[in-house]
């Protein structure tokens, strides 16, 4: 090569490093792990998004807009619904099954499915009791119906993602939920038949029993592959540790799920089922941020703790550089993509919604920030830091309500995205700043422009991690 036979100038040099930095860092086994992830992730926001554009064409305006409200109501619920048991599963999995406590295993599985089908069936009835004679009994019984199967699946999705793989947990569950009711609005569209909210709801219930159905039988299969004396174990439950932990859980996730759903739910009171619709299409193609932050997140987070408490430090900053050289890519190609088609994805799903364009650039600004920091808030869980970013997540919350609020009534649909781009940029300088003086690490793309070492010693500190 040219390098052999000239003197490099200083530019070239640093660009050759980088060049060999970013493939070595694409070339270990960890990246081509995130790259099946970001896949399944790409898929998934696929099908998403043909949901939602089919649904929008099939639906007259208002019962789009009342298919918006009622979806971002659902979504709020289920996470309730599912009783903060998504990550406890987790913690128990690794905690007891993987060294072989089958007693402590069993009662934590069975605790889980006790709180989880019963909040839920509290959540459930008291969604209808409210809601049914606004929206239509039919209706709300189908949504009723999604969101009490849609809470027990969110559990076993993160069991299985964590002891089988991202595919078994969020791709099946995603997949088999979404496809029934995407054949049946093409079906409608196709035959001139008329679409209505309660047979979309009621063909997301139909995959979510499928999925539901399926991950029990991959999670029996596991656990008695796993713990074969399971059958004849009597379950142990550390009753009030389990139930404290559940508890705090369940807050962090209702406020997350808070801060994601509210904004089309205050729009549409504030405003009108049309303008939720129209709000509701933005959020959906602006989280195309969010969808590859979390694809990237689900792996970081498999790591993380195990290499920061780990003797080696420089194999976590090899893993927090290679996510950030990834984020930069991903959060550079998707304001381009969003820049140069984001006008004509709205067209896709209506042509009404392509006047939005100019507030899906704003809010794509707050959820592109959003991505860059999504590792730190996961970071701030595994390492002992719930309660700030439980204050941080809370904060960011109430401020967006007080923004949707002021701004939403004299602005629509543009104030409704200032409002939620502010808090989530806020949110984004706020957790790095936390994660920064908690770890001593900084885990967002602005870790790339800190002084490099020379050459010499990435060569050197590559053989010494080399196995």
């Amino acid at each position: 090569m040219s390098d052999s036979t000239s003197s490099p100038l200083p530019g070239n040099t640093s660009l050759a490093s980088m060049i060999r930095r970013v493939a070595s860092i694409a070339m270990r086994p960890e990246m081509r792990g995130i790259a099946t992830v970001i896949a399944l992730k790409i898929m998934m926001v696929t099908f998403n998004f043909t949901l939602i554009a089919l649904a929008a064409r099939a639906l007259d305006t208002d019962g789009f807009g009342h298919y918006s409200i009622l979806f971002s109501a659902a979504g709020l619920l289920l996470i309730v619904g599912a009783a903060g048991q998504e990550l406890f599963v987790i913690r128990s999995w690794n905690e007891y099954a993987t060294t072989g406590d089958t007693g402590h295993a069993k009662g934590a599985m069975y605790l889980s499915l006790v709180l989880c089908l019963g909040v839920s069936t509290v959540v459930a009835a008291l969604f209808y009791a409210l809601t049914a004679e606004a929206f239509g009994a039919n209706t709300i019984l189908a949504v009723t119906t999604f969101l009490f199967l849609s809470a027990p699946l969110q559990v076993t999705s993160h069991l299985l993602r964590t002891a089988v793989g991202v595919p078994a947990g969020d791709g099946v569950a995603n997949f088999l939920q979404i496809i029934p009711a995407i054949v049946y609005l093409a079906a409608c569209l196709g035959t001139d038949t008329v679409a209505t909210v309660s047979g979309v709801f009621t063909f997301l219930s139909a995959g979510a029993f499928a999925g539901l159905v399926t991950h029990f039988i991959m999670a029996a299969r596991l656990i008695l592959r796993t713990l074969p004396d399971w059958p004849r174990t009597r379950p142990k439950v550390l009753r009030r540790e389990w139930l404290y932990r559940s508890g705090r859980l369940l807050v962090v996730n209702t406020i997350e799920a808070t801060n994601q759903h509210i904004d089309v739910l205050l729009i549409g009171l504030l405003m009108s089922p049309t303008a939720a619709g129209a709000y509701f299409v933005t959020v959906r193609l602006a989280n195309l941020f969010a969808a590859a932050a979390d694809a990237i997140n689900l792996f970081a987070t498999r790591h993380f703790s195990r290499l920061y408490h780990g003797p080696d430090r420089r194999e976590l900053d090899k893993l927090l550089d290679g996510i950030a050289w990834i984020t930069l890519g991903f959060i550079g190609a998707g304001l381009l993509a969003i820049g140069a088609g984001g006008y004509f994805a709205l067209r896709i799903i209506d042509e009404a919604y392509a006047d939005n364009f100019p507030e899906l650039l704003v809010l794509c600004l707050g959820t592109a920030a959003l991505a860059i920091a999504r590792p730190s808030g996961s970071i701030l869980m595994l390492t002992g830091h719930e309660t700030r970013y439980l204050a941080t997540i809370a904060a960011a919350a109430t401020l967006r309500v007080i923004g949707l609020i002021v701004l939403t009534p004299s602005l629509g649909v543009m104030g409704a995205v200032i409002a939620t781009a502010i808090s989530f940029i806020l949110t984004a300088v706020v957790l790095r700043r936390l994660v920064t003086a908690a770890t001593g690490f900084d885990a967002t793309i602005l870790r790339l422009l800190r002084p490099k070492p020379q050459p010499a010693t990435l060569e050197t500190q590559s053989k010494g991690a080399s196995p």
